[in-house]
């Protein structure tokens, strides 16, 4: 009997704490009267939402600042203009919108507020592309919390001008800042903070050409007395696309002109092809051009000064194809002069020449015939045709311009693995 007594005294004290917490819970939960008079009263005709908040005036209001990174939409070198899309940030104090919860159904903690009814900082990008904007829009909303926390998030597209540094173009790491600040208060009135040290990465979309490699958020003083808001992005760029469609194929067409001077002559088209060969190092140094802003700090492209060179060895490769065709057409019986045969003995040898000439003598005192080399100069020309001047002509401009232009590769790699 006691047993059965105690189960249900244990019974009894359970219901009448399930039928308390139900009645806790529906006394304790707000209702839309609850907020809708949380708002008339928050909210009277004396709010001033020109006035910054600030109780006590002798000290800063506290504005946190940070950056939530969604993707960088564009990076255009030509002017200079950045772009990333994303949210900004911030959050202070209101000390007139703060409230009780235990008034407003026990639980109404935090609210949502139209941006157009409280103070907000008006922040202005110090380095922005086109006409000044105001940050976020009239009809946003913020959450208010009932110590009076402000939070705002502010999606947007931010644009700013970026000067970047083209000289490792395009194996280059440029930084673009973002400079944000409050006209009309100083960093007595209004105190910028940065609690997080660098942007929020997690919603952050990749982009095909760039690499995010660090970001900062930091604050800074002027030379105006103004206090910024500095966001930086530092990115480096992909270089596969550029190695696949730029720096291979001008390596090919350059190292391709060469081939102009194993043609034979007599097919006509030697001027042709070589030409042809420069015109397309031509389109390609164009093209580059165009892509690169006519100034970079603190130099212009080492890709261009390499395009430019490949470009002048091109014009010089073309003028040597038609001096060695005007030797290949010359009339043997024009007389080749003596540096010219003195320029084909040293580029292809006595050997190649096929002026040395063997005569027969005969031993006084056996009478037996003996062949000896004649080693006089004479000898050695006898046989030298204006062709045998072209075969040298080719033999020494592909040599010569094979070794530039290879040189040519070999410094533009060794610079760029220096920057890495």
């Amino acid at each position: 009997m006691r047993s059965l007594l105690n189960i249900k005294d244990i019974m009894r004290h359970l219901l009448k704490v399930i039928l308390f917490v139900a009645l806790f819970a529906l006394c304790h939960s707000y209702s839309f009267n609850d907020e809708e008079s949380l708002h008339n009263v928050t909210f009277p005709a004396t709010y001033d939402r020109n006035l910054r908040p600030g109780e006590n005036r002798s000290i800063p209001l506290q504005v946190n600042v940070t950056f939530y990174f969604k993707s960088i939409k564009d990076f255009d070198e030509s002017v200079s203009k950045f772009s990333i899309t994303g949210a900004l940030g911030i959050s202070w104090f209101d000390h007139r919108l703060t409230w009780d919860p235990a008034m407003y159904g026990g639980d109404l903690w935090e609210t949502v507020i139209p941006q157009r009814k409280v103070w907000i900082p008006f922040l202005v990008n110090m380095l922005m592309y086109d006409a000044i904007s105001e940050i976020g829009h009239i009809d946003m909303n913020l959450r208010l919390a009932s110590n009076g926390l402000i939070s705002w998030v502010v999606p947007n597209l931010f644009e700013s001008t970026c000067d970047p540094d083209l000289s490792y173009y395009p194996f280059d790491t440029q930084t673009c800042i973002l400079r944000f600040y409050i006209p009309g208060f100083l960093q007595t009135e209004i105190n910028l903070m940065a609690p997080r040290g660098t942007m929020d990465m997690a919603e952050y979309s990749k982009n095909s050409l760039w690499d995010v490699t660090e970001t900062k958020i930091y604050t800074t003083t002027n030379n105006l007395k103004l206090q910024e808001a500095v966001m930086s992005v530092t990115m480096k760029r992909r270089p596969v696309y550029y190695i696949s469609s730029l720096l291979l194929p001008v390596a090919f067409l350059s190292f391709l002109q060469l081939m102009a001077f194993l043609m034979p002559p007599e097919c006509g088209e030697r001027v042709g092809f070589g030409t042809t060969v420069l015109l397309a190092v031509a389109v390609y140094l164009t093209l580059i051009q165009d892509k690169l802003p006519e100034g970079s700090e603190p130099s212009v492209a080492y890709l261009s000064y390499k395009l430019l060179g490949d470009f002048m060895v091109g014009v010089v490769m073309t003028v040597g194809i038609i001096v060695a065709l005007r030797f290949y057409n010359r009339e043997d019986t024009i007389e080749i002069p003596n540096y010219l045969k003195t320029f084909h003995k040293i580029v292809l040898g006595p050997r190649m020449c096929g002026c040395k000439k063997k005569h027969k003598v005969e031993d006084n005192d056996t009478k037996i015939p003996q062949v000896v080399n004649d080693s006089k100069h004479d000898a050695f020309s006898a046989n030298l045709t204006w062709r045998d001047i072209g075969l040298a002509t080719d033999r020494f401009c592909l040599i010569m311009f094979g070794f530039v232009l290879l040189n040519c590769n070999v410094v533009y790699i060794i610079v760029i693995a220096s920057f890495y």
